[in-house]
């Protein structure tokens, strides 16, 4: 038994001996291993080598399918540099981060030596001048869509923008609205009407000039001296403010800036003579833009006319500006332009012969007449209105134009009206406003009209069409001043649709109330009589909850 016993014990020794060694190599595999981890905890209650060899089969088995699944093809080193950027980053979560404080320091530090630094600080600039020119186009581009979006919902509104530049240069502009009769078919009847502004700086001159068109000239702001020749004589006029003139097609005229601080602004009504729209301008001298009409005479022609010779009459006439360069110095070579600079003593010399109109507000035959000086015909605490029709002008009445002004003031509204016959072409000479204008859409179709109100905001330099027959009202957002031409104007009647006295609705008689309007007739008398003012009134209505008189009116009729 006992040499049974010893015989046995070397045996049980080299078992227990493989089996210590099975279990730690089992535990170092599993220790590397998550595979096998997480194996063991699903064998938690199996006896321990068993789990142990299962564990270890099951997840070699695992190993050799991942081998054998297809790989995509890598670029060689690829996963070498995978495996350091791995470690890189690594590394850098293992550093400790930088506060804010050692960024900013970082920043400023930069920034001081790039503001150093004369060609970055020269970049720079480049860069927000850059960045300023994108930003200045962008916004004229977006206005300019604006504008003509607005003018495609809204064809009686022509922005400041809608004049196209004739010329220009430091002393001052002359600018032309584009054709009234592109915009709409409303405005057929004023294809053969252009209206201009000038502008000049102090102390400067139109120089001479005639049109092939009449001009109906008014002066919007500033003071000028204009000069117009006749065959035999000549006649000059101290302007003013609100004065107004005819000069006929073919007028010979220059016109002067006699103020010595504030810009003169006028606007003319052209109707040109010969061809439909267009209009020309000839000049005595060459200038930068034209010839002298006598550059188009022969010279046979020019030494018969002058009984002189024609290199005396080329010199003193006809030489071209870069020419008159040479033989004169800078300061005289200006008659190049069209608007020039004088004097003070020039200016005085002007103004010796010329007539003050400040008196004048019935026009003659051929003196200017000052609209402002005038007796309003419409006037209260919110606005005045004047207005001289063909009837009180000899100048006006051939044209069969009138021509009114008017000032609301900030807050007033010139009441809902119409112009029976006369198409109004309004000038927005100072002040911010709006105004309403109503049609019909789908005017050219025999059913289905609708009535379409057309808004748009009022700022200096706009202008705005208001149709015969078609109701506005104007509202000012601060003191607002109009000047209008009233084209076709011969027996023109203003109708008014609200207000206490010349308001049209009042006249209709009590029987055709009751069956015109949704309400009766002593109620559409009681709204009338609402509202005491005439002609202008307070902007704000007094009950907000209040339907306006044009609403409540139009609503019926259409």
């Amino acid at each position: 038994m006992a040499t049974a016993t010893k015989a046995r014990f070397p045996l049980l020794l080299l078992l227990g001996i493989i089996f210590l060694a099975s279990v730690c190599v089992s535990y170092g595999i599993v220790q590397g291993n998550p595979c096998i981890e997480k194996c063991l905890q699903r064998y938690n209650k199996v006896h321990e080598t068993f789990k142990h060899h299962e564990c270890r089969s099951h997840c070699e088995k695992e190993e050799e399918e991942e081998v054998e699944e297809p790989l995509e093809p890598r670029e060689p080193g690829r996963r070498e540099r995978g495996r350091q950027e791995g470690e890189k980053e690594e590394k850098r979560r293992q550093l400790p981060p930088r506060t804010r404080d050692e960024d900013q320091d970082n920043d400023e530090w930069r920034g001081r030596r790039r503001h150093q630094d004369p060609e970055e600080r020269a970049r720079l600039r480049r860069r927000r001048e850059e960045k300023e020119r994108r930003q200045e186009h962008q916004r004229e581009e977006e206005e300019e869509t604006s504008s003509e979006s607005q003018g495609r919902r809204n064809p009686f509104f022509f922005n400041s923008n809608k004049f196209q530049t004739i010329f220009e240069n430091e002393h001052g502009h002359i600018r032309l609205l584009q054709r009234f009769d592109k915009r709409s078919n409303l405005f057929e009847n004023l294809q053969n009407y252009r209206l201009l502004e000038y502008k000049a700086r102090p102390h400067t001159l139109f120089l001479p000039q005639h049109t092939d068109a009449d001009f109906i000239l008014v002066v919007l702001s500033g003071k000028a001296i204009l000069t117009v020749l006749n065959s035999n004589d000549r006649n000059s006029f101290n302007l003013e403010c609100g004065d107004t003139i005819k000069l006929p097609a073919g007028t010979i005229a220059y016109l002067a800036n006699r103020d010595s601080n504030e810009d003169l602004r006028i606007v003319d009504l052209a109707i040109p003579i010969n061809t439909p729209a267009k209009f020309q301008a000839f000049f005595p001298f060459a200038n930068n833009n034209q010839q002298s009409y006598f550059n188009g005479f022969s010279k046979n022609i020019l030494e018969a006319s002058f009984n002189a010779k024609y290199e005396d009459i080329e010199r003193i006439l006809l030489e071209e500006p870069q020419q008159r360069r040479g033989h004169r110095g800078r300061q005289q070579s200006q008659e190049a332009e069209v608007i020039v600079k004088v004097s003070r003593e020039q200016i005085e010399e002007l103004s010796k012969h010329a007539e003050s109109s400040s008196r004048k507000s019935i026009s003659s035959e051929s003196e200017p007449f000052n609209l402002k000086r005038r007796s309003p015909i419409y006037s209260n605490k919110f606005g005045k209105f004047f207005e001289i029709t063909p009837k009180k002008s000899s100048q006006l009445q051939d044209l069969d134009i009138l021509v009114d002004y008017a000032e609301i003031n900030e807050g007033g509204l010139m009441l809902p009206h119409f112009n029976s016959r006369a198409t109004m072409v309004v000038v927005v000479n100072e002040g911010k406003g709006n105004f309403e204008l109503v049609g019909l859409r789908n005017e050219e179709e025999e059913k289905s009209k609708q009535v379409q109100r057309y808004r748009a905001n009022l700022s200096p330099g706009d202008v705005f069409v208001i149709p015969a027959g078609h109701p506005v009202a104007v509202n000012a957002s601060s003191n607002l001043s109009l000047l209008g031409f009233g084209i076709n104007a011969q027996n023109n009647q203003r109708n008014f649709l609200a207000g206490e006295d010349d308001n049209v609705i009042s006249q209709i008689e009590r029987p055709v109330k009751e069956l015109a309007f949704p309400g009766s007739a002593q109620e559409v008398d009681r709204l009338i009589k609402n509202q005491r003012q005439s002609h202008f009134a307070n902007a704000q209505s007094q009950g907000s909850q209040r339907r306006s008189p044009l609403s409540s009116i139009l609503d019926t009729f259409y």
